[in-house]
C-alpha cells in the first residue's frame, strides 16, 4: 500500500484490489503470453481491506469517475510506484502505461490503459504480473483514483522505498478541521485551501483602506469621543447641582457629593432632587453671606473632634436650624 506523496494534501491511501492482469478475479493472475489486456480491474466492488490489514474500503464510482472527468489528464502506471517517490530518484522515473478511460462494471472499477512497448514485453514475460491501485479515500470512500503501479506483492510486501519512506504509510489527513478554521468551503482540496490562505495572506498584508481604519486614527477618535461625552456629562451635571441648591434643596457644602451624584447616575440624582424637601433658602443663604457666623470655643472643639471645617460645620448646623423651623 502506497500513499502518493505528490499530493500535497496527502490524503490518499493506497491499496492493491490483488488482481492479475489477465484476470478480473484475484485468484486467477495469470498474463497471456502475447500482449497485455486493454481492460484491468483496479478497485473491487463492495466493501475491501487490504492484505496488510487496512481498510474497509468502499468504491465511490461516482466521485472516482467525476474526479478522473475533472482531472482531464491519463493517469500514469508506473514501476512498484517508483514516481510516489521521483524526487528520491536520480534518474527519470518511466511509466509503464497510461489510464486512457475509467468504467463501472458490476460495482468495481475497470481502467482502460494504454502500455508502453517495454511494459507489454515485460507483462508479456511475466515480469511483472499485478496491478497496485493508487486511490484517495475519505474515512474509508474511495473519491479519486491517482494511479496505479506494476508490483510483485500488492499489498502484501510494500516495496522498499516505501518501507523506508514511513510518511508513505501514514493515515490521511482529514482536510475538514482545516477548511473550517480558514472559513474555506468543507469540501476544499488541499490546492484550494492553500489558494484560500494565500487570499487571506495578502487581505492581511494590503488592507482595503475603505473596509479597515488604522488603530492609531480609531484610537484618537474613541479617545475625542470619550471626551466629549465626559465633557457634556459635567454640564449636565452641574446644572442639576444648580438647579438643586437653586431649589433650596441642597445645601452648599453638599455640592461635591451632589456633583458626583449627578455625574455618574444623572436620573439618581434628578430622582433625589424632586423628592428632596426645601432645607436652605435663598433668603437664609444671603443673609449667612453678609453676616459671617463665628463658632464658640465647643462647637471648634467639636469640629476638631470630627474632622469638620467650620464651614463644614455652620452648613449642617443652618440645616438643622431650617429643619427645626418646619
Amino acid at each position: 500500500m502506497q500513499t502518493p506523496r505528490t499530493s500535497p494534501a496527502h490524503p490518499a491511501a493506497e491499496l492493491s484490489a490483488g488482481g492479475a492482469l489477465m484476470s478480473i478475479h484475484a485468484s486467477s493472475p495469470s498474463v497471456a503470453a502475447d500482449a497485455p489486456p486493454e481492460w484491468v480491474e483496479l478497485i473491487p466492488a463492495g466493501d475491501f481491506s487490504g492484505r496488510d490489514g487496512r481498510g474497509p474500503y468502499r468504491l465511490d464510482a461516482e466521485a472516482v469517475l467525476k474526479a478522473f472527468a475533472a482531472g482531464g489528464i491519463d493517469l500514469p502506471i508506473d514501476y512498484e510506484h517508483q514516481s510516489l517517490e521521483a524526487e528520491a530518484k536520480a534518474g527519470p522515473v518511466p511509466a509503464a502505461g497510461w489510464i486512457k478511460e475509467l468504467e463501472v462494471r458490476d460495482g468495481a472499477l475497470w481502467a482502460r490503459v494504454q502500455w508502453t512497448p517495454r511494459a507489454a514485453e515485460l507483462i508479456a514475460a511475466r515480469e511483472y504480473r499485478f496491478l497496485s491501485p493508487v486511490f484517495r479515500h475519505k474515512q474509508g470512500r474511495v473519491v479519486a483514483l491517482a494511479g496505479a503501479g506494476l508490483v510483485h506483492y500488492p499489498n502484501l510486501d510494500l516495496n522498499p522505498v516505501a518501507n523506508r519512506q514511513g510518511d508513505a504509510m501514514s493515515d490521511p489527513i482529514d482536510l475538514a478541521p482545516i477548511a473550517e478554521a480558514l472559513g474555506a468551503p468543507a469540501d476544499a482540496d488541499a490546492a484550494q485551501l492553500v489558494a484560500h490562505a494565500a487570499s487571506l495572506r495578502r487581505r492581511a498584508d494590503s488592507p482595503d483602506p475603505a473596509e479597515w481604519v488604522p488603530m492609531s486614527q480609531h484610537k484618537a477618535v474613541a479617545d475625542e469621543l470619550a471626551r466629549l461625552q465626559a465633557e457634556v456629562a459635567r454640564q449636565k451635571a452641574e446644572a442639576a447641582v444648580s438647579e438643586a441648591m437653586r431649589a433650596g434643596k441642597l445645601a452648599p457644602a453638599l455640592k461635591d457629593w451632589a456633583m458626583g451624584y449627578a455625574s455618574h447616575d444623572p436620573e439618581g440624582f434628578a430622582a433625589w432632587a424632586a423628592a428632596a424637601p426645601v432645607i436652605v433658602s435663598a433668603q437664609s443663604d444671603a443673609h449667612a453671606a453678609k453676616t459671617p457666623e463665628v463658632l464658640t470655643e465647643e462647637e471648634r472643639y467639636v469640629c476638631a473632634q470630627l474632622g469638620l471645617t467650620e464651614d463644614d460645620f455652620i452648613a449642617h448646623k443652618r440645616k438643622l436650624e431650617s429643619l427645626n423651623k418646619e
